[in-house]
């Protein structure tokens, strides 16, 4: 039986928080400086900046994990996580009562490049994640 998906069936295939086939995703804004524990350690996000690349803004938070136990033993490192393109800053809050901003996953392969290497040089992390 072919059939179109409804709007929340197309939701919910396309993942929490994306808005199916505009590739929007909701980004929480946590409270930074706020240890998130896990079994070896933590960590915890110090900043959240937006940086014009090519015409557009760009999110990205910077923070840094700490392993305090684990079979190897310890350490840390720095790291960038970007979200994406801002579509919408802070228009609404999640359940959790944070703000939310819209935000376009980058998808192209160069450009995610080209934002790498900038952010390892400006921001001097180990990491660069994208979503």
């Amino acid at each position: 039986m072919n059939r179109t998906k409804t709007q929340a069936e197309a939701s919910h295939a396309a993942g929490p928080g994306e808005d199916a086939g505009l590739g929007k995703v909701l980004y929480p804004h946590a409270p930074l400086g706020t240890e998130v524990r896990a079994a070896a350690g933590y960590y915890l996000l110090e900043e959240e900046k937006r940086i014009s690349f090519h015409g557009r803004e760009v999110l990205y938070a910077r923070g840094y994990v700490a392993v305090e136990s684990s079979c190897c033993g310890t350490g840390g490192c720095a790291f960038v996580v970007v979200p994406g393109y801002v579509l919408g800053w802070r228009t609404g809050r999640n359940d959790k009562g944070e703000p939310v901003s819209q935000v376009q996953p980058i998808r192209d392969q160069a450009a995610r490049e080209e934002i790498r290497r900038l952010l390892l040089e400006t921001e001097r992390v180990q990491q660069v994640n994208f979503w």
